[in-house]
């Protein structure tokens, strides 16, 4: 995958879970809250569930993908089988680890932005 390719696809995904993790303004809540609460807040609300499902559905398809690989070589090369699974296992951690640091970053955006409301 080109550089350019693997920019989009992390904008568009990083575009996508933020639309998912931010809740509604009629949800949001007057008072300041801390970092603790702002990571609940941002879990547990409607649109987070579609973000639980983007997540498992992206890391289905990149291990049936990288399946489907593996049994295309195996079926259609001529030569010893392989397995490459840590690739595919590599690149659903590191999905994982985006989607977490994408998470933590939001949450502190949030908490952030509360705080200096409260300033304000």
């Amino acid at each position: 995958m080109r550089s350019f390719e693997l920019t989009v696809l992390v904008l568009v995904y990083s575009g996508i879970m933020i639309f998912f993790l931010v809740p509604f303004k009629s949800k949001e809540t007057k008072c300041p809250i801390t970092f603790k609460e702002s990571l609940l807040h941002i879990t547990f609300h409607k649109k987070a569930l579609l973000a639980l499902l983007l997540i498992n559905f992206l890391l289905i398809a990149i291990w049936f993908g990288y399946k489907q690989e593996i049994y295309h070589f195996n079926a259609h090369s001529g030569y010893p089988p392989i397995s490459s699974d840590s690739k595919g296992i590599f690149y659903m951690c590191a999905l994982l680890g985006y989607t977490v640091i994408l998470y933590v970053t939001l949450a502190l955006w949030i908490s952030l932005k509360n705080l200096k409301r409260r300033v304000e």
